[in-house]
């Protein structure tokens, strides 16, 4: 039998809570600057973001749902309101693969919001933190993180 995990100490709380309310309060002004000021929520920025990064404009569905890391049911739903807000568009791809492209709608929208998260992430994160603790943030990212996922240390 199991013996069952001891629960984390005050302060492995302390740096629990932290961790999470730190991502959760950036991403959250982030995506309410990007929505103010475009429309797109916090989703179809992501998505809209990562077809244009990762696929140039299109990609399969299965590999945007890896990048994004989404199960394919919670993709394929959140494809289907962009779609009807013609941000995207999907299509038959080769066998039976699905592609997902931007729409121009979606290309414009993207466009608009590219430079507001930049100045929002300046304004939210960079320009509060030392350039020592941005070294640090991403030292941890890279040992926390897979290998895709590792950030060059400027």
């Amino acid at each position: 039998m199991k013996m069952p995990a001891k629960p984390l100490s005050p302060r492995e709380l302390r740096i629990w809570h932290a961790f999470v309310s730190m991502g959760e309060d950036v991403l959250e002004r982030v995506g309410r600057d990007i929505a103010r000021a475009t429309g797109l929520s916090g989703p179809e920025f992501g998505v809209l973001s990562r077809i244009r990064a990762y696929g140039r404009g299109e990609m399969r569905q299965q590999d945007l749902a890896t990048v994004m890391a989404w199960e394919k049911s919670r993709l394929s739903h959140q494809l289907s309101r962009m779609e009807e807000r013609n941000l995207i568009e999907r299509r038959p791809g080769k066998g039976r693969a699905t592609l997902v492209a931007l729409t121009k709608i979606g290309r414009e929208k993207l466009a608009l919001a590219l430079p507001i998260r930049a100045e929002s992430v300046r304004r939210n994160l960079l320009a509060r933190l030392t350039p020592e603790q941005i070294d640090t943030i991403i030292r941890v990212s890279n040992l926390l993180g897979d290998e895709e996922s590792q950030v060059e240390n400027p």
